[in-house]
């Protein structure tokens, strides 16, 4: 089972564009091209998030639907969660062991940028893929906060699609 995350960043590495708009990702992208979106979520038998990451997606897709086990990590949980979805306070490294033990699949730790940095600083991420876009947004909200030490990542892949989208994928050394 592996733990891995996956990601689009500008190519000044940032996440969201200052106003929260997220249409440069969507222009960037061309129906004919295969980013590997399905097999990522395909590959998910869990998902850890952050709370912004959550409530953006339930903003985007909604609630309701049936869902593999989903680990929202937040300071503020509601008094209700839905079904299949766990609001927590604990470390990245407990909740990506919980995750681990609801699934024999893989885990996804699928963002932001926060629940992200604190997967790289907890060394709990096996596969790191990013989705380098090919626009400079200038100023947002950052792919990776500051770390207390640096990480060393292997290159595994890279594949490149004539949009210009480059897709990154590291491991553990």
């Amino acid at each position: 089972m592996v733990i891995f995350a996956s990601i689009a960043a500008s190519l000044d590495g940032f996440i969201r564009a200052e106003n929260g708009d997220m249409a440069w990702l969507n222009d960037a992208m061309r129906g004919d091209e295969d980013y590997g979106m399905k097999q990522t979520m395909q590959r998910g038998g869990a998902y850890v998030l952050g709370a912004t990451t959550y409530r953006e997606s339930v903003g985007m897709f909604g609630g309701g639907r049936s869902t593999p086990p989903t680990f929202v990590m937040t300071h503020s949980a509601p008094e209700e969660a839905p079904s299949g979805i766990t609001f927590t306070s604990e470390d990245i490294r407990t909740v990506v062991t919980t995750a681990q033990s609801t699934t024999d699949k893989d885990v996804n730790v699928f963002g932001g940028g926060d629940v992200l940095t604190q997967a790289l600083a907890a060394d709990a991420l096996d596969e790191l893929i990013i989705a380098v876009i090919p626009v400079v947004l200038g100023r947002g909200t950052r792919l990776f906060g500051d770390l207390e030490q640096s990480r060393r990542l292997r290159l595994t892949d890279c594949t490149s699609f004539n949009s210009g989208i480059v897709l990154l994928r590291y491991a553990k050394p």
